[in-house]
C-alpha cells in the first residue's frame, strides 16, 4: 500500500485494487481515485477524477473489497480502513482529542493529520505498529510520541508482511 501526500493535507492511499483520495484541496492538481474521503469541510471532492463515491460521515462502506468504517467523534469524523488484512485509521488529531479508546479499537497503522495537539494516550492505546503524521503540526506530534529529527517523505509504502515489531513514526510532506 502506498500513501502519498499532495500539498499539505491531501492524501492518496493506494492498494492493489483500490485508490482513495483523502481531503482533496482545491490547490492540488486533479488525480484519479475510486473513492473520496472527506474529514475537512474545506475539502474539494471535484479535484478527484473517476471517484465513484464521496464519503462524508459515519457508517459502513465497501469499495472494491476495501472495507471502510466512518467513526463519529465529538470533534469530527475519522475512518477505519481494512486493506489486504491490514487495519488503518485515517483521522485528524482534533477528532482524537475526546474520543473513547473503546470506540476506536486497535489499528496496525494510524495516519493522522496533526491539525491540533496530538493525544498520545489515544494513539498508543490503538497499539499501531506504524504512525504516519502529516499536516501543520506533524513535527510536534512526532515529539509527543517520543521521536525527534524524523525526515518527511512525499510517499510511504507499507505492507502487512513488513510492518515493524516496534512502533515506527513517519512523516509525510
Amino acid at each position: 500500500m502506498d500513501i502519498q501526500i499532495f500539498g499539505n493535507e491531501t492524501l492518496r492511499i493506494k492498494s492493489k485494487k483500490t485508490t482513495l483520495a483523502v481531503d482533496p484541496k482545491s490547490t492540488v492538481s486533479k488525480f484519479d481515485a475510486d473513492a473520496t474521503i472527506v474529514m475537512d469541510k474545506n475539502s474539494d471532492p471535484s479535484r478527484v477524477n473517476n471517484s465513484r463515491v464521496v464519503l462524508e460521515g459515519a457508517g459502513e462502506f465497501e469499495i472494491s473489497g476495501l472495507k471502510i468504517s466512518g467513526i463519529d467523534s465529538d470533534n469530527g469524523i475519522m475512518y477505519g480502513l481494512t486493506f489486504e488484512n491490514t487495519s488503518i485509521l485515517v483521522a485528524k488529531a482534533s477528532s482524537l482529542e475526546k474520543i473513547s479508546v473503546d470506540k476506536l479499537g486497535e489499528f496496525q497503522i494510524a495516519v493522522i493529520n496533526v491539525d491540533s495537539n496530538l493525544n498520545q494516550s489515544v494513539v498508543t492505546a490503538m497499539e499501531p505498529r506504524v504512525v504516519i503524521l502529516y499536516g501543520e503540526k506533524k513535527k510536534e506530534g512526532a515529539k509527543i510520541l517520543g521521536k525527534e529529527n524524523v525526515s518527511s517523505l512525499a510517499k510511504i509504502t507499507v505492507s502487512e508482511d513488513k510492518l515493524p515489531e516496534e512502533l515506527d513514526i513517519m512523516l509525510l510532506g
